[in-house]
C-alpha cells in the first residue's frame, strides 16, 4: 500500500476545528500522516513591491504559530498516533493555496471544514471550497459544521452518489479506492428528485406517475448493474423527494463519509455530477469527499 499525506487547511475558529477533526479521522483509518497546513496572506495590503512591514511579519508567525498549534492538540485529541508536520504558505487565495501546496507536497486528500455561513451539522460551499472544487490536484474533503464535537470512532461505511453517465466506472473506481482505503461498507445511493406537477387534471397526473415511474426502475436497474460490477458487496438505495435536501433525508446517515465524483455534463466539469451534486454537497448531514475529473489519484492506491 502506497503512502498517503492528508493535507487539512487549518483555520482559528470551529470550522478550522471540523476540518483537522475529518483529517484525523480519515488518517488515523487509511494508515495515512497528516500535514497541517496553513495559508496566510501573500502580503501588506497597499504596500509597495518589495516593501517589508517587520511588524506584519511578526504578527503573521505569531498567528500562524496559533493556528497550528491549536491545530496539532485538536489532531492529537482525534488521532494520537498519526505522524503529523507543519506547513505555512502565502497565497492571495486559501483554496488556490491549499491545491498548489497539495501538489508540491504530493498530498491525496485536501480537508477543509464548512464556510462560515453553513447550518449546523451541514456543509457551506465558500471561497475556499469553491477555488479548490475547480482547480484541486487531488480529491477534497468536506466537513460539515459541528463535526469536531461527534468525531466517530471508526467510519463505518463509504456511500457513493451514484448515477449512470458516460463516467459511471470512474465515479465506482473512485468510490471503491476510498472505501478499500478505510476498509469500510459500500453502499450505492441514487438520488431521484421528482419534477413539479406540470397539470391538475387526474389524467395528466396518471401519466406524470407512469412517466416517473419509468425514471424509477431504470434508476433501480442501473443500481443492480453497477453492483454487480463492484467486487463487493454493496447496499444500493434509491431515494426520492420534491427536491435533493428532502430525497436525501429520506436515506439513513451514520458514521460515513459520501462521495461525489466528476462527469462530462454542466458547467461545473471538473467536480460535479451536475447540478445535483452541488447540492448533495449543500444537503449532506456527513462529510463529503469530492474527486475532481483528472485528479491524482495514485496515493489512494
Amino acid at each position: 500500500m502506497s503512502g498517503l499525506t492528508v493535507l487539512v487547511g487549518c483555520m482559528a475558529d470551529e470550522r478550522g476545528d471540523d476540518a483537522v477533526a475529518l483529517a484525523g479521522a480519515v488518517a488515523r483509518q487509511a494508515g495515512a500522516e497528516v500535514t497541517l497546513a496553513y495559508v496566510q496572506p501573500d502580503n501588506w495590503p497597499g504596500t509597495g513591491v518589495g516593501a517589508v512591514d517587520v511588524e506584519w511579519e511578526a504578527y503573521l508567525r505569531a498567528e500562524a504559530d496559533a493556528v497550528l498549534g491549536g491545530a496539532e492538540r485538536r489532531l492529537r485529541t482525534v488521532a494520537p498516533d498519526v505522524r503529523y508536520d507543519r506547513v505555512v504558505t502565502a497565497h492571495r487565495g486559501s483554496g488556490r493555496g491549499l491545491g498548489e501546496l497539495a501538489e508540491r507536497r504530493g498530498a491525496g486528500l485536501v480537508v477543509i471544514g464548512s464556510a462560515p455561513h453553513g447550518k449546523p451539522g451541514r456543509i457551506a460551499v465558500g471561497s475556499t471550497a469553491d477555488q479548490l472544487l475547480h482547480g484541486s490536484p487531488v480529491p477534497v474533503a468536506l466537513a460539515p459544521w459541528g463535526y469536531a464535537a461527534a468525531v466517530p470512532e471508526r467510519i463505518t461505511r463509504t456511500t457513493l452518489a451514484f448515477h449512470r453517465s458516460t463516467r459511471s466506472a470512474a465515479t465506482l473506481s473512485c468510490g471503491m479506492l476510498l472505501r478499500d482505503r478505510l476498509d469500510t461498507e459500500m453502499r450505492l445511493l441514487t438520488v431521484l428528485v421528482r419534477p413539479p406537477r406540470m397539470y391538475s387534471g387526474l389524467q395528466h397526473r396518471g401519466v406524470e406517475e407512469q412517466m416517473l415511474q419509468v425514471a424509477r426502475d431504470q434508476m433501480a436497474a442501473d443500481l443492480a448493474e453497477a453492483e454487480a460490477d463492484l467486487r463487493v458487496d454493496a447496499v444500493c438505495e434509491l431515494v426520492e423527494g420534491d427536491d435533493v435536501a428532502a430525497a436525501l433525508s429520506e436515506a439513513d446517515w451514520g458514521d460515513e463519509v459520501l462521495v461525489c465524483s466528476a462527469t462530462d455534463a454542466g458547467p461545473l466539469t471538473r467536480v460535479f455530477i451536475g447540478d445535483v451534486s452541488l447540492k448533495i454537497v449543500r444537503s449532506a448531514q456527513v462529510p463529503v469527499v469530492v474527486f475532481p475529473r483528472g485528479a491524482r489519484l495514485d496515493g489512494w492506491r
